[in-house]
């Protein structure tokens, strides 16, 4: 396994694609994929059975509904932290729909895009039928591949969930607990960045992660009621975590994961 202990401090490395993005899996009687990858055109999201109809837009006000996200190419990932969040960007920014994934782009010295620090979409789940609806939301790791030694971009990978504002960081959990402060009981949730015991005044300790729910699902939840017209903002990041200590392995070549979004849609019964 690739132990989270031996990355370099914020030690900037090419690392590998994570293939595909995020994709886009919507169900309501039947399922319409879409993939946000590496070479992808636009695509039309809009689900309709007896009087729900949703869509999924990357505008919250829309002249129909037709759902349109693009997304031409994606780049290599270097390891990124959270804390470099707060410090370049800030919620208000990366929870927007006025910022694509080119946000978290390099450029080299040509201007030129040549690598990602992060990847992150911004979506509405828009109610464009006549009914109240209700879904079920899932986010799926859809795809893992090993490196050639074995390793997975699991570990050390940090998924970060805004819905309509309100921000959650998911993360694989650890095999060995960690003593919860407050209850005393044993925690396997992994720090979202740095460490407490290695914590500084100018890398302060940010908080756990909430584990992934499986190794093939970083969380799911049921939204009961979703008014006509109503619209629900959901902004996606996911970037591999680079706060720890030291490292000699080289980067898990060959790596790649895959993250998609299951929307289940029916009637309010």
């Amino acid at each position: 396994m690739y132990e989270l202990e031996y990355v370099r401090k914020r030690k900037r490395r090419i690392w590998v694609l994570i293939a595909g993005g995020i994709s886009l899996s919507v169900v309501v009687s039947l399922s319409i994929i879409a993939f946000l990858g590496r070479f992808v055109g636009t695509f039309t999201v809009s689900l309709e059975t007896r009087n729900v109809e949703i869509a999924l837009c990357n505008k919250k006000v829309a002249g129909d509904s037709s759902t349109f996200i693009r997304v031409d190419s994606l780049w290599p990932f270097q390891e990124f932290t959270y804390s470099d969040f707060e410090r370049r960007f800030g919620d208000d920014v990366i929870d927007s729909e006025e910022t694509d994934y080119t946000l978290g782009a390099n450029q080299d010295a040509e201007g030129k895009y040549d690598s990602l620090n992060f990847f992150k979409t911004t979506f509405y789940v828009k109610n464009v039928g006549t009914t109240p609806a209700k879904y079920d939301f899932k986010l799926n790791i859809a795809d893992n591949v090993l490196s050639e030694d074995g390793r997975s971009l699991i570990d050390t990978m940090r998924v970060m969930v805004y819905e309509d504002g309100k921000k959650t960081v998911y993360g694989k959990g650890e095999t060995i607990p960690h003593k919860n402060a407050v209850s005393g009981e044993a925690d396997y949730r992994a720090p979202v960045s740095v460490r407490e015991s290695e914590a500084t005044e100018s890398e302060p300790f940010m908080g756990y992660a909430e584990t992934f729910a499986s190794s093939k699902v970083v969380t799911t939840f049921q939204r009961l009621t979703i008014n006509v017209g109503e619209a629900k903002r959901y902004t996606i990041v996911s970037w591999l975590e680079g706060f720890r200590s030291s490292s000699t392995e080289p980067a898990p070549k060959g790596a790649t994961i895959k993250l998609g979004v299951e929307i289940n849609a029916y009637e309010n019964e």
